[in-house]
This record gives structure tokens, sequence and C-alpha cells, in this order.
């Protein structure tokens, strides 16, 4: 994440780069800029646990085309808990807080935030993975273990609205 931010700031147009000069702009520059690069990785993920349960809908269709129609029941929940984890990240309170907002989140907030999203990345790449190394014919021991996976991804997730909720209600500043 902080590399996305550097990146970011190096991309800045020669406006910006002026506005860095002015004392306590670069701050709210750079808080602005936090915000941008947290909505753009939650979207990318987003889009990543999108892409995931379309894999899952393809091997459903194959499955249904073969006439295996046991444990689709199965296969049908964990889709729309992955619909469901999608849009929750992408709608998720933003990893930053803005210039004139009452509660600052400070840097070791945001660095905990920051952990914590490249570790739902890493479980999102596992539930992908999971969902491509399904077999051939769907088996109640592969789709439960996926639902448990997606259900943990789903659990793991509120961790970050609750560190969120925690920093606001602390009032660090």
């Amino acid at each position: 994440m902080m590399d996305g931010f550097e990146n970011a700031r190096g991309r800045r147009n020669w406006l910006e780069k002026l506005g860095e000069k002015i004392p306590g702009f670069r701050g709210y520059l750079d808080r602005e800029l936090r915000r941008e690069v947290d909505k753009m990785q939650r979207d990318f993920l987003a889009s990543e646990v999108d892409r995931a349960r379309q894999g899952l809908q393809a091997k459903v269709r194959i499955w249904s085309r073969k006439g295996a129609l046991d444990h689709l029941d199965i296969a049908s929940t964990t889709e729309k808990l992955l619909d469901r984890l999608a849009n929750r990240i992408r709608h998720a309170d933003y990893g930053s807080s803005g210039f004139f907002d009452a509660v600052k989140i400070g840097e070791t907030e945001l660095d905990e935030l920051y952990r914590f999203d490249l570790e739902l990345s890493l479980t999102v790449e596992a539930l992908a993975d999971q969902i491509n190394t399904l077999p051939e014919m769907p088996d109640e021991t592969s789709l439960f273990a996926l639902l448990d996976g997606v259900e943990k991804a789903d659990r793991f997730f509120d961790e970050r609205a609750t560190k969120i909720e925690d920093v606001t209600q602390k009032g660090v500043k």
C-alpha cells in the first residue's frame, strides 16, 4: 500500500508540487492522496473478489450442463457471500481521514490498516486459487471448504471496520 502512495505522490502535477511548499498544505495533499490510493486499493480488491465469484459461476454452469446438480445450493450460497464481500470492500470506510475531519487517523493506525489490507488481499488470492482448483464434479467437501473460507474472509473484513471505529472513538489526533 505504501508503494502505491509513493507512486501516486511521484505523479503529482506541477500545481500540487508547488502546493507542497506551503506550510501545512503538504499534509493535506498527502491525506487526500492516501484516501485516493485507499479507494483504488479497495476497488481493485473488490474486483478481484468479483473475478473469483465469476470463476465460481463458470464452474456452476459447467456442473449444471453435466447434470451434476448435487450441492449447487452450497455453491449458490458461496457465490452470494462473495458478492456481499465484494460490495462490503468496495463501499467500506476510508482508511484515512480528511483534512477537516474531527478525528485524524495517525500514521501508526494507517500502517495497521495497510497491513490488514495486504493480508486481506492474500486471503482473496487464496480464495480465487481455491475456486480455480475445484474438481470437475461438485463435491460437498470442497464446496464446504470454500464456503468456510469465504465466511472467514467476511469475518476478517469485519476487523477492518472495528479497527476504524476504535480509532475514531478514541479520537486519535
